[in-house]
């Protein structure tokens, strides 16, 4: 095709693209000595009238619009079997390439590309054309920022109702209106929520509706609303949101009335803009309204009003035609009813829990058109058919309507956000969501005690109706380990102070018991015993003596002072079943002095002498 020449005048230079019915090529005009944009059907195509009509009318609708912000048409033609429409050639990227290339495109610019947008669809509308295919690759930006809207292949007269055929839906299914997802009738503002999706991705990165298959998005569409895009993108202010969501709002009636309205409120967005547009249109200035009609009175030749007159015989030729006109509706309801009963039957095919593409296609295979109706279901797969009426093996008439009930899958709902809420508050929001609510614990450094850590699913993403939300409530710092000290032997208060050292627990769960070896208010036993390794926080059980405990005995300790010239310290300590205490706290002896001191000690231990805080002598006493 390169280097083709067409219409004696029209060169193809090089090949731009193409769609599903389309390619487009870049061309010069040999006469003008411009580039120009060719768009020819693709060669499948041309043997199908259908197509080739579809063809003619983007050329028609278009060339009636002449708009800084749509690409203008400058010829039509067909040359053997090569049907081509001769655009403006445009310099730059489509939108979608822009949007990939930034990801999210800065908020000023998106808001002037999408004004752009609506100025171009306004004027479409006013001359009775809808688009019905707003999706950013549809969008031309030149490199001085200057947008237009393209392709209008599948565009729509308004004038005329087209309704989709046996379940085919027309548009590019990340960006059409809830009613196009429906298969109904498409008007304008069916471009307006379009826009609204565009202006949503230039602004997020991301389109609002995600799915498997195109039914399963086509059902977000129908359904689900979209996350505010100012969650996904802080840059987004609430004016602009606000703008968006009612573009994108799934009632038509909540829309804007036009896209001159929805162009007005972006352009006051603009810097500078805000003082190009005085005029505010009310909310429904054109709505619907019951007007008094004038009263007409029509005259005869004499000038006497005709409702004055007396009433005239009616003439024989009068009554002739009328006589035909009747026999002849007649005539032609026995041959319309001849025709009906002369319909050839069928057998309804079982489509029941077949995908809904596959059970189209089987009853349009036997001559059956099909009326869809949505139910969330959730056992059935979505875009699984869930009944059908007629149903199967009934015999019918051809062209009967089959109603098809499809599932969309379980009802979504949004989860809320109960991250860092107390427990009892995130189970309220959740059991209000109708939620159930599935908690465990973990320990947190950053979270109270008591507050959610985390949660699963996600707060703010979708979720099955009455599914649960699995919740991590914070248990605190995590207690670190450590070893349990020894207490056996030591007074009640002295164990629980050594206990607390080390940030552990004395149990108040407590046993007292008879002893002959610790007297009254010792430890006799502890739990865990002492080297064992447990948390900080945990509690230690103790058995506590009542008495009597042991008898007490005596051992003389005799100490005899180096005679050095030099003033030394003495100190006497006893370690028994009592523990170990000081029996002679420390005192200075001068150089030579000798004492005997009485030391007192139970059962069996062991004394020892220290002199300047050295052990000189140890002895055992039984």
């Amino acid at each position: 095709m390169i280097g083709k020449v067409l219409g004696n005048r029209y060169e193809i230079i090089s090949q731009l693209g193409g769609g599903g019915m389309a390619l487009v090529y870049k061309g010069r005009d040999t006469l003008l000595n411009r580039e120009v944009t060719v768009k020819m059907l693709r060669p499948e195509y041309t043997g199908d009238e259908e197509f080739v009509a579809r063809f003619r009318k983007e050329a028609q609708a278009v060339a009636k619009l002449s708009h800084p912000n749509i690409v203008s048409v400058y010829d039509v033609g067909q040359e053997e079997n090569i049907h081509y429409i001769v655009m403006e050639y445009i310099e730059g990227s489509n939108l979608k390439q822009v949007i990939k290339e930034h990801v999210r495109i800065p908020v000023n610019q998106a808001v002037d590309i999408a004004r752009q947008i609506c100025a171009g669809l306004q004027d479409a509308h006013e001359h009775g054309i809808v688009h019905r295919d707003i999706k950013p690759h549809n969008i031309l930006v030149t490199d001085t920022g200057k947008v237009k809207v393209t392709d209008f292949g599948i565009a729509q007269m308004k004038t005329s109702i087209t309704l989709t055929n046996s379940g085919t839906i027309v548009g590019s299914v990340h960006y059409f209106s809830p009613e196009q997802a429906r298969g109904g009738i498409t008007a304008a503002k069916s471009d307006i929520y379009s826009v609204g999706v565009v202006l949503y991705e230039m602004v997020t990165g991301k389109v609002p509706f995600e799915g498997d298959t195109p039914i399963a998005i086509a059902l977000k569409h129908i359904q689900d609303q979209p996350l505010p895009p100012s969650r996904i993108n802080p840059q987004v202010t609430p004016e602009l949101e606000r703008i968006i969501l009612r573009a994108m709002e799934k009632d038509v009636t909540m829309r804007y009335m036009s896209a001159g309205d929805m162009a007005r409120d972006l352009r006051k967005l603009l810097p500078g803009k805000q003082a190009e547009d005085r005029r505010v249109m009310d909310a429904d200035e054109f709505a619907t309204r019951v007007m008094n009609g004038p009263v007409i009175i029509t005259k005869e030749e004499d000038g006497e009003p005709a409702y004055r007159k007396k009433k005239k015989r009616m003439r024989p030729m009068a009554k002739m035609v009328i006589i035909a006109m009747i026999l002849g509706l007649i005539a032609g309801a026995v041959y319309g009813l001849n025709n009906m009963l002369m319909v050839a039957d069928v057998r309804v095919p079982d489509v029941k829990d077949m995908l809904v593409d596959d059970a189209l296609k089987a009853l349009q295979e036997k001559k059956l058109e099909s009326k869809i109706q949505l139910r969330h279901d959730p056992e059935i797969e979505p875009s699984h058919v869930i009944s059908q009426d007629p149903g199967a093996d009934e015999m019918v008439k051809e062209n009967t309507k089959v109603t098809l009930v499809v599932s969309q899958g379980p009802m979504l709902v949004t989860v809320p956000d109960v991250v860092k809420k107390e427990l009892e508050a995130a189970r309220i929001e959740l059991e209000n969501a109708e939620f159930q609510v599935d908690p465990t614990e973990d320990f947190s450094e950053e979270v109270p005690v008591g507050s959610v850590i985390s949660q699963s699913p996600k707060g703010d993403t979708q979720a099955v109706k009455g599914s649960t939300v699995s919740l991590v409530v914070s248990k605190g710092t995590e207690a670190k380990p450590v070893d349990v000290p020894g207490i056996v032997g030591l007074p009640l208060e002295e164990g629980r102070a050594r206990l607390e050292s080390v940030k552990l627990k004395l149990s108040q769960d407590m046993a007292r018991e008879q002893s002959n070896d610790f007297i009254s208010g010792y430890i006799i036993r502890q739990e865990p015993a002492a080297g064992t390794q447990i948390h900080e926080g945990e509690e230690v059980k103790v058995t506590v003596s009542t008495g009597p405990g042991p008898e007490a005995k005596t051992a003389e300790v005799s100490v005899e002072i180096p005679d050095d010239n030099m003033v030394h310290t003495v100190k006497i300590v006893v370690e028994d079943v009592m523990g170990t205490r000081t029996a002679l706290e420390p005192k200075e002896y001068n150089p030579g002095d000798k004492f005997t001191q009485l030391v007192t000690y139970y059962r069996k231990g062991k004394i020892r002498v220290y002199v300047d805080n050295k052990i000189i002598r140890e002895k055992l006493v039984d």
